[in-house]
């Protein structure tokens, strides 16, 4: 996928370019011969991960075990699946990356001059948003090792600890090593021998690095496409503001040199607005299966997050919870960033309605008309078109989540 066209921008106005390097290195952009990179990726996550998991099982016949086993199972597999689900839609983010980049050139008039309120806005979006990404993926990058530590140090008090007969020192129980991830591993002993124990540290640290990798892409990138829609209805409304500060046309000369002036302006930012429609059209198809997959395994991952949660308080809680706040901040994200899509949306038809439109010509007042009406169809990205999201969804979702804990509650204690 080539990005010689958005890559023709200033830094200062780029399309998320630190996801593109990201994405760039692990062969998702960028030359055909370097795709083999996600494939090696992408399998060696499956291989340590997800088909030990979902074919050999959790390797425990202890509920709380279970229970975690399957959650994290939810987790990893709607991950990969969803970062898959993105590779055959790079044409459609080849497009969405060049029509906002015509966008940008619009709404900035091809001048970077800070007073311009277009590029100003702009580019202080481009800084928020790189400051957000590289904090994500610096917590992405801790996060495989602060995942293993804990089932490590577990492990070798345990280790270390034990007596000549095989036992631990209050001799009670025989050797048994813990596990980041309740898992079996191709039918090696890793909860009681050393050396296999070890062996599956090893690989499923250099598994969890390409989770938390595929997690930056996945999660910046969805995110950031939104923030980007947002961000040019806003440019178009600012757009549409400065027509009113233009002097009216005569209504019945249609050779008035102001009348022409201002119908070229309102010409162009009526193309802004089916840009800025076009893109999250674009947007649409590009993230909604992904999102619909994620508001659906988080209301399972959640449920039994809260079953574990409410019978456990150990070192396994330390590695739930940071699977937990990693489906919340990307799920919330999804609702604040598809709430402030729809607002912003509409907010284009407000700042048409505002204008001193009632003295312009009739040719200009229907270009007015065409936008209202297209401000007035619900915008904003959906889940697998069953509902736009935005907040009230994810407090339904919080909600329906709690509902399904107490009940599995209620059958787990009768049990």
């Amino acid at each position: 996928m080539e990005l010689s066209y958005h890559r023709s921008l200033p830094p200062e106005l780029q399309i998320m370019p630190f996801q593109l390097r990201c994405m760039e290195l692990i062969g998702l952009i960028g030359p055909k011969g370097r795709f083999y990179r996600f494939v090696l990726a992408f399998g060696w996550g499956t291989f340590v991960i997800l088909l030990p998991k979902s074919v050999l099982g959790i390797g425990s016949s202890e509920l709380d075990a279970i229970i975690k086993g399957f959650a994290e199972l939810l987790f990893e597999g709607n991950l990969f699946i969803a970062v898959a689900s993105l590779v055959p839609k790079l044409p459609l983010v080849k497009r969405l990356l060049h029509v906002l980049s015509e966008i940008f050139r619009q709404a900035t008039h091809g001048k970077h001059n800070v007073k311009d309120h277009c590029y100003s806005l702009i580019c202080e979006q481009n800084s928020k948003i790189d400051k957000f990404c590289k904090f994500y993926f610096i917590y992405c990058c801790f996060g495989p090792f602060v995942f293993c530590i804990p089932a490590m140090v577990t492990s070798y008090v345990r280790y270390f600890g034990i007596t000549n007969n095989g036992t631990n020192a209050n001799g009670s129980e025989h050797l048994r090593f813990e596990l980041p991830m309740e898992q079996e591993f191709y039918w090696l002993p890793i909860r009681t021998n050393f050396a296999c124990y070890h062996l599956f540290l090893a690989l499923s640290l250099s598994a969890y690095c390409v989770c938390s990798y595929m997690s930056v892409i996945k999660v910046s990138t969805l995110l950031i496409m939104i923030k980007y829609c947002s961000l040019v209805y806003r440019l178009v409304a600012i757009r549409i503001r400065e027509l009113g500060k233009l002097p009216p046309g005569r209504k019945q000369d249609e050779t008035d040199e102001d009348e022409r002036t201002k119908m070229m302006m309102v010409k162009e930012v009526v193309e802004m607005h089916e840009k800025a429609l076009e893109a999250t059209d674009l947007v649409e198809k590009v993230i909604n299966i992904p999102i619909a997959m994620q508001f659906m395994a988080c209301i399972l991952f959640w449920c039994m997050t809260m079953v574990y949660v409410s019978t456990n308080i150990n070192f396994n809680l330390f590695n739930v919870m940071v699977l937990f706040w990693l489906s919340l901040i990307e799920t919330y994200g999804y609702s604040y960033l598809g709430t402030e899509l729809s607002e912003d949306a509409k907010a284009v038809g407000h700042a048409v309605y505002d204008l001193p439109w009632y003295e312009d010509s009739a040719q200009l007042q229907r270009y007015y008309r065409l936008m209202i009406q297209r401000s007035q169809q619900n915008t904003g990205v959906t889940a697998a078109k069953f509902f736009i999201v935005g907040i009230e969804k994810f407090g339904k979702v919080v909600n329906l989540s709690y509902s399904y804990y107490l009940v599995l509650k209620d059958v787990l204690d009768r049990l």
